[in-house]
């Protein structure tokens, strides 16, 4: 009874010696089994509902590319809802035009999360946000230009506009038109995200012949009737069409006339202050 005493005590002083290095141990062989828990392998994209703005975020796995900050801290809460805690990196932060209900996050975010890239158009713009990251950033900054391209983990995005990069000192005359818009290929689903793209942009590319059975719209400019043509939206013929606007907004997004567009031609169309976060996994 003695020895089997004098045993046990030696493994317990072994145990509370070593503890630490057993803890630690566990851990390292336990993380893969944990992170693969906490991160969707599948591909996603979620259209989040920042208010009165945009903000997309396209991710895989450990992967993250977020297009727009939306025009508050908000994105900040947004993205915990989808990104694991410990995940404090975002590969890409794609702006698609500098006014404040697509930037205004921008802040918060570059404090929150380490950002590898900024994907911007390099137009001329008199906004605080804008002048910020110009001066502050631009080790990070990267301007695109319409075949420029990107890989989240299974997600494909290639831009489609703009056509080349306004270096112009002169300040665009509506910079709507100045928007980046991307077409992301997931599983041979396309999603199509125009920014706040006008009928003017909308012209422009109508004619490319891939911009056909969309699976996903993200209709320029709010849902507003200076965007969503009709030869526009009959071309790219969507299955769903999203409408990323606040609730009340003073600029009447989305207009009913889209709305109606969307109705004629069987368009499902989801309003972020209504639908709340729009997530699909594919």
């Amino acid at each position: 009874m003695n020895h089997t005493t004098t045993i046990l005590k030696k493994i317990s002083g072994i145990l509370r010696t070593n503890l630490l290095d057993i803890f630690f141990v566990s851990c390292a062989f336990l993380y893969p089994l944990w992170e693969s828990k906490m991160y969707n392998t599948n591909p996603e994209i979620i259209f989040l509902d920042v208010g009165q703005g945009d903000s997309i975020l396209v991710q895989q796995g450990k992967h993250q590319m977020l297009v727009d900050t939306g025009p508050d801290d908000s994105v900040i809460f947004a993205l915990s809802k989808y990104m694991p805690w410990y995940d404090r990196e975002i590969d890409i932060v794609v702006l698609t035009h500098p006014h404040d209900d697509h930037i205004g996050g921008i802040y918060s975010l570059l404090k929150k999360y380490k950002v590898n890239k900024i994907y911007y158009n390099p137009v001329e713009y008199d906004n605080a946000g804008y002048k910020f990251i110009l001066e502050n950033y631009s080790d990070i900054l990267t301007p695109v230009v319409s075949g420029d391209n990107v890989r989240i983990g299974d997600i494909f995005g290639i831009v489609i506009y703009p056509f080349s990069n306004n270096n112009s000192t002169t300040p665009s005359q509506n910079i709507n038109n100045d928007s980046i818009v991307m077409l992301l290929y997931v599983e041979e689903k396309k999603i199509l995200l125009t920014g706040d793209a006008e009928e003017e942009v909308e012209e422009k590319i109508v004619n490319f012949s891939f911009l056909n059975d969309i699976f996903i719209l993200k209709a320029g400019h709010h849902c507003s009737n200076t965007s969503s043509s009709e030869k526009f939206i009959k071309k790219v013929s969507p299955e769903i069409a999203i409408c990323s606007c606040g609730k009340d907004n003073v600029f009447g997004h989305p207009s009913e006339e889209t709305l109606e567009k969307f109705e004629k031609y069987n368009i499902k169309y989801l309003i972020t202050y209504q639908s709340g976060d729009v997530k699909y996994v594919f």
